[in-house]
């Protein structure tokens, strides 16, 4: 069967939702299963969906991470260099990766992310900040377990 590598985490609240991906490994393929996408959950609330994973974090918010951590979630923050966004979005594209049909807003998600372009149309080097809370919690797992090998493409599982 598949092996669980872990768990991508992005926090969200008010307007962004709390976005978790689990990522398992099955022969030569990833598969990403979106577990969680809601607005609203405090840390607590968090804690509890994520009971037994071990969880990679938006390093952004210590304080949370510290929070979940004391509720017994196995969780560290996730490397963020310069253009970790970059190379995130790169190492996803560099394997073949399935998600799972139940991954209704991860789909969603993958369907509508785009660059952000300057005035003259030209592609910048980050993505919009739209349509992006299932990827960045990808990119976290993703950077912690896959190395870059060779460009794969994305495959919705049925």
């Amino acid at each position: 069967g598949a092996k669980y590598l872990g768990t991508g985490l992005d926090f969200g609240f008010t307007n962004d939702p709390t976005t978790a991906i689990d990522l398992y490994k099955y022969n030569d393929t990833y598969i990403l299963d979106q577990i969680l996408y809601k607005t609203g959950m405090h840390n607590n609330e968090i804690a509890g969906q994520l009971k037994g994973k071990i969880v990679t974090a938006d390093s952004a918010e210590p304080k949370s991470i510290s929070e979940i951590a004391r509720c017994g979630v196995t969780i560290t923050g996730a490397k963020k260099g310069a253009d970790s966004v970059m190379y995130g979005v790169q190492l996803l594209q560099s394997h073949n990766i399935l998600m799972t049909s139940r991954s209704t807003e991860l789909i969603k998600e993958q369907r509508n992310y785009c660059f952000d372009k300057d005035r003259n149309g030209v592609s910048l080097n980050y993505p919009v900040d739209a349509y992006n809370h299932c990827m960045d919690a990808s990119r976290y797992i993703a950077t912690k377990h896959l190395g870059n090998q060779n460009i794969g493409q994305y495959y919705i599982a049925r």
